[in-house]
This record gives structure tokens, sequence and C-alpha cells, in this order.
């Protein structure tokens, strides 16, 4: 379950659930001869029945139904089928499929004008967008859903979908639009008594003011939420308020009430078995004990979080590893669908070509009596027209076998072709499920964007990949009072720079945290010497590497250090612009070991200091009126324009300006950009 309570509508088509035996006869039946429309149902009832428990067997059923219903002009069941199969195919995890039916449920809801299903198709679309991270065409379906649901006040599917756009703009980083939303949920709620509403609306307030360093406001809100919610009910949600009250007294410094509430989402969440309310909890009972100087505890709670953290992922990967397989049950399933359509086309053109032979017989029967009654009337007619029919009949065989033999070629190039294109499209779609569960692992490696505000005054990260993965990276880690946080540009993009994301980030603990390395200086070199020993550079001559910019924040000194290899910092101090760069060369790479020697450069930290990081991909983007680049003078005019404004603002203006520029070009490289204001 997410922190910030999502509230899904899946619409499926309200069908009764049927037992092992119900089942049995419904399949037998299929087996009989029936009305096309009884079939069609039958093979509703079974899409709906085998979609949770044997998910290739339902879109087995699912593709017969909607191939028949398209048949008999259903369009009805056509609706239901598609937004079924489309349901199935989201609980395995393939988005895509799922996107792909669920547009077309909405094409056939447009056309048939039903204001509550199509406003139920926009929400779904505006979901499955989402869970892809088209936040842009999620957020303009989830409103397009509001203003059809406003034109027949369905107040509550109107609560339901704010509070899905609200946690949107939380995710797009724009908070302004996300409370708006939420209020107008609370309201909305309130004024329906709608109590699992309430308590999400007011939860979902909090945890804004959490997020966004307003900790009065967010205990007082969380604190309404734990009330809102009755007693004895909905544990589940209960579990996600304690653990949010927990940290927001942490984020306060309210150590005590911190600890205690800590303990009752430690002690609810064992009991409804939340993985990661326990996972959290730990890791802030650890922060606890490390303040109050209870190493061994602190050590103990952190052994627990890390725990559960590995179980976490483990039981992630092996939900993909079974989706990976049960898509391949669905594949073959669709081979089964596809090889019995053909089978069926066959029969049809046997039954033609028998017609047609029986016509030709026919014909022929008819002329050869007009041939005989004129024979016994004109011998002579008779003998110069069986002349003539033989030549005609001649021409017409040597036709027939011309015809034939370019039907049996035509038909030859068709069977190749669709092989071809089947293989195709197989083999790209393996591969795009290999790259979804690429970026699944990839964004399980970077470090949760909460964490870092939670420990910065300001931050924003702007981060757009050119592709479903990145070759862009940050990496973050607090060590008792050192902050380290580093920003990364792979060789490459796509998935061989996010190769290269995943053993860097795994280099970098293993030198940081693990060896305990502080200096920044130096581990850069170990970094650059780890990277070189990984990829055998020397035997391979690979060009394969990094451009990093490493920062430790000294929270007692009021220091910050930055050690960097071909990648510069900016800096807004005392109303004056300041670039640090880092050495030129980049991690790996043919740069002579010698010649690779990093330095650090100091700065002490004054009130509204501010340090940006980004990555070429936002300078180097082609676009504008002369298709150029961005450059690095027109970045430097628009920080100069927007450095009074707040992080949050300065995101949406950076990205703004670098997507105007791009216009309908393609993107050049990865986009990354951070900001952080001390």
């Amino acid at each position: 379950m997410r922190e910030l309570i999502l509230v899904i509508f899946l619409i499926a088509s309200s069908l009764s659930l049927l037992g092992n035996e119900k089942t049995d006869s419904l399949q037998n039946v299929l087996n009989q001869k029936i009305e096309d429309s009884t079939r069609v149902k039958v093979y509703k009832e079974l899409l709906y029945y085998f979609s949770t428990s044997e998910p290739s067997q339902a879109i087995f059923y699912g593709h017969q139904g909607l191939e028949l219903a398209r048949k008999i002009n259903d369009d009805y069941s056509e609706i239901q089928l598609l937004n079924n199969l489309g349901i199935a195919y989201y609980g395995l995890g393939v988005y895509e499929k799922t996107l792909e039916y669920f547009l077309l449920v909405l094409e056939l809801e447009k056309e048939l004008n039903n204001p509550q299903s199509l406003s139920r198709a926009m929400n779904n679309v505006g979901i499955i967008y989402e869970e892809i991270d088209r936040l842009d065409k999620s957020a303009y379906y989830y409103e397009e859903s509001i203003k059809i649901k406003k034109s027949y006040n369905d107040s509550l599917g109107i609560s339901n979908t704010m509070s899905n756009l609200g946690l949107l703009y939380m995710k797009r980083d724009i908070p302004e639009k996300a409370i708006d939303y939420f209020r107008q949920c609370y309201k909305i709620d309130k004024q329906l008594n709608h109590e699992v509403g309430i308590y999400n609306s007011l939860h979902n307030i909090g945890i804004y003011h959490k997020d966004f360093g307003d900790k009065d406001s967010a205990i007082y809100y969380l604190e309404k939420a734990l009330l809102a919610v009755p007693k004895g009910e909905n544990h589940y949600d209960k579990t996600y308020i304690i653990k949010s009250l927990a940290e927001s007294y942490l984020i306060d410094k309210d150590y005590s009430n911190a600890q205690s509430y800590f303990n009752k989402a430690i002690q609810s969440a064992q009991e409804v078995e939340a993985l990661d309310v326990l996972k959290d909890s730990y890791k802030g009972l650890s922060k606890i004990y490390e303040h109050n100087k209870q190493f061994e505890k602190s050590l103990s709670a952190y052994k627990k979080y890390k725990s559960l953290n590995d179980s976490i992922f483990n039981q992630d990967f092996n939900n993909e590893v079974a989706q990976l397989e049960k898509n391949f049950e669905i594949q073959s399933k669709e081979k089964e669908i596809q090889l019995l359509t053909n089978e069926a086309e066959i029969t049809n053109l046997q039954l033609i070509r028998r017609k047609n032979s029986n016509y030709f017989l026919t014909a022929l029967g008819l002329l050869l009596a007009v041939l005989a009654f004129i024979s016994y009337n004109r011998y002579q007619i008779k003998n110069k027209s069986h002349k003539m029919l033989q030549q005609k009949n001649d021409e017409i065989n040597l036709q027939r076998s011309e015809l034939k033999e370019n039907r049996d070629e035509i038909e030859a190039q068709r069977d190749s072709i669709l092989e071809q294109k089947h293989a195709l499209e197989e083999a790209s779609s393996e591969i795009m499920k290999s790259i979804w569960y690429a970026q699944h692992i990839q964004r399980a490696i970077l470090p949760d964007l909460k964490e870092i505000k939670s420990v910065f005054h300001e931050f924003f990260m702007l981060y757009i990949p050119k592709s479903i993965v990145s070759g862009d990276f940050y990496w973050f880690t607090r060590k008792k009072d050192k902050i380290f946080f580093a920003f990364a540009d792979c060789t490459g993009h796509g998935i061989p720079g996010a190769f290269m994301t995943v053993m860097a980030n795994d280099l970098l603990n293993s030198i940081i945290i693990q060896q305990d390395e502080n200096d920044c200086a130096k581990i850069i070199k170990l970094l650059d010497e780890a990277v070189l020993n990984s990829l055998q550079y020397k035997e391979n001559s690979s060009s394969d590497g990094l451009d990093i910019a490493l920062l430790c924040f000294d929270i007692k000194k009021h220091k910050l250090t930055f050690s960097g290899a071909s990648m510069d910092i900016i800096v807004y101090q005392n109303s004056e612009w300041k670039n640090f760069r880092g050495e030129r060369f980049s991690i790996g790479g043919f740069t002579e070991a010698e010649l690779k020697q990093p330095k650090n450069i100091s700065l002490d930290l004054k009130e509204d200091t501010q340090v940006y990081m980004y990555s070429d991909g936002y300078v180097d983007q082609f676009g504008g009126t002369k298709d150029k680049k961005f450059m690095r003078k027109r970045l430097r005019s628009l920080l100069d324009e927007i450095k009074l404004l707040p992080l949050s603002q300065q995101k949406l203006k950076l990205e703004k300006a670098v997507l105007d520029w791009k216009g309908d070009q393609e993107q050049t490289d990865d986009i990354t950009f951070a900001g952080i204001r001390f």
C-alpha cells in the first residue's frame, strides 16, 4: 500500500462469482450448439472467474468472446470484454496491454455517449498512464473524468479522482495543486459523511505538510486522521497513519513521541503484515536510538530495517519473475487463439472452393445440355461450336493455371510476411517487458526523495530519462554528522547507461558505507579504480564510464566539500554566482592513472546558499527556432532569473524551459537536474 492512499477504481463488470461446478458446466456449454449471444455471455463469465486464479486461461476466453462479440455487433459485451481483459493484464503488471484495451474501451464509450461509463473509462486510462510514468497524460485523463462526473453530479466519484490528481501532483512536485485537490476532497467527503474518504483526505493533507516542512500542521492533520478512523475498522489504513505521525514527530525532533508512535506502528504493522511500515518504523527507531546514544539498540533496529528492505526487494523480484512466467503462458494462449483463427479461415476457404466447384459443374452441365440440343438440330454448327469451345476452354484452363500459380505465390509471401511480423512483435514484446523490469530495478536502487528532502532546507530533482531507463542517477546517504550526495551521468542512455548506474551505485555503497571512506577526493579515486577493475579497461579498451559530482555536507561545521570528475557544480551565495569545476577526466576511460588526481574544494555554508548540478542532456538538447543546443549560457541566464523563487517553482521553470525548447524534436539524452538550498 502506498504511503499516500491512492483511491483506484478499476471498474469490472458486475458478474456473479462462480463455483467450480458452475465453471465446469459453462465450459461444457461451449461444446454445445448455442446462440452466439449466449456463447458471448459464457465467455464473459469465464473471463471474469479465471482473471485472478488462472489469468492465462481468462485471457484465452476473453479473446474468444471478443472476436464473437465483434462478429455479432454486440457493443456492450465488447466493452465488458475489453475492460476485463485490461484488468487481467493489469493484475499481471503488463501495463502496455492494459492501456491498449482501456483506450479501446474509451473510444467505444465515446461513440455510445454514456457519461457514467465514459468518466470511469477516463479514470482507468489515467491510472495506467500514471503507472508507466506518463504523468502529463495521466493528469489530462483524470481532469477529463472529473469534468464528466460534474455533469451528472457524481460527488463521490469526483472526490476519488481528485484524490488521484492530488497524489499525481505530489509526484510531479507541484505542491500548490496537490494541496488544493486534497482540500476539495476533504470538503466533499465531509458533506457526504464518507468516513473512508475523510480520514484518507486528512492523511494526504498531513503527509503534504510533513513533506514540505510544516511540522505543526502535519501533526495536527495526522492526529485528526487517526481520530477519524472508526474503532476496530480499517486497521491497515490506521497503521500507515500512525507511522506518518511518528515520522512527523521525528522531523520535529520530538524524540519521545516519535519513539512511542514508531513502537505503536510496529505492533500494528505486525498484526496486518504491513512490511513496508515495519521497515520504515525500524529505520526511524534506529535514528532515535542513535540520537540518544543507545548505539547497540540503534544497530539492532537498523539490522531489522535492512533485513526487511532486502526481503521486500527480493519479494518484488520474485513477483516480477512470476509475472514473466504468467506472461509466457498468456503468449502461448494467444498463439493458440491465432492458430484456431487460422484453422477457421482455412475451413471457410475450403467451403467457398467447394461451392465454386459446384457452381462450375452446374454451369458446365447446362452448357452441355444446350450444346446437345443444338447438335441435334444443326450438326455442322455443333462441330464448329465444339472447336470454338475447346479453344476457349484451353484459354480458360491456361488462365486458371496462371491465376493459381499467382495465388499460391501471393499466399506464400503473405504467410512469410505474417510469420516475420509475428516474430518481430513477439521479440519486441519480450524486449519491452525486460526494459520495464529494468526500470523497476533502477527505481528500487534510487534513494527516496522524501528522505533527501527531510535533511535539506529545500531540494528538487528533475529526472527525465530519454528512454524507459536512464543513464543518469543520484545517490544519497547520511553518516552521523555527514551527508553524502552524488550526482552522476553514465556513458550512454537506455539499457547500457542503466547497467552502469547499477554498478556505480553498488560501488558507492561499498566505498562510502562498507569501507567507511569520508574523503570526497579519495572516494572519487577509489571509484575510478573500481570501475577500471570491473570493466577490465586494459584488456577491452572500453570507453564506458561516468561523470560525477560528489558532495559532503558537514552538519556540525556547516561546511560543504565537493570533488568531481568531468562534472561541475554551480553555487549561488552572497548574491554571487560561482562555478566549481571538477577535474577534467571521467571515471573509467582512457586517461592515464597518474593524471587522474581528484581534489577537494571546500565552502563554508551560509543561509540561502543554493547548489545546482545537471547532466549534459539539459544543455545539449536540440531545439528552438534554429534547431540549436540549449547551451550553458542560456541556462545561467535562466537560473539568474529564477534564483529567488522557492526550489519547487524553480524546478517547474527549468522543466518548462527545456521542454519548450525541445518542442517536437527528439530528446537528445537523459535530462537530470538537482537543486539544494541551505
